[in-house]
């Protein structure tokens, strides 16, 4: 499940694009779904440099992964990058142990590919 809400970049006075707040909104919406789905495939489409072996071998090991994306923050952004800050709680449910929870703070880079967006990099 991703909830998205944007708020005003840091730069005062400066306005984010609603295509560009859209196109970040839907790119994270699909990477939460690719991982909720446990789809290595998915995940490799909004971030190419992802590895669908270790991840096919990490979703083996789940019965359920839910994500949450949230407090979404455009921090910078120009024609070909975007960076987004927000916060990311992972509730992981493994075949074999206990349920887990990790929330983090991440920086996402985000990078226009012709009309659509995909994750770059995580710089933290």
């Amino acid at each position: 499940m991703l909830l998205a809400e944007f708020s005003i970049p840091i730069a005062a006075g400066q306005a984010v694009d609603p295509a560009i707040q859209t196109g970040v909104r839907e790119l994270l919406q699909q990477y939460s779904s690719a991982f909720e789905r446990l789809d290595p495939n998915a995940v490799k489409k909004v971030q190419p440099s992802a590895d669908v072996e270790n991840l096919r071998n990490a979703f083996k090991e789940m019965r359920a992964l839910a994500i949450t994306i949230d407090e979404i923050k455009i921090l910078s952004t120009d024609s070909a990058i975007t960076r987004a800050g927000c916060r990311v709680t992972q509730t992981m449910t493994p075949k074999a142990g206990s349920k887990k929870t990790i929330v983090v703070m991440r920086v996402i880079r985000l990078r226009r590919q012709g009309t659509a967006w995909i994750i770059d990099a995580f710089e933290r």
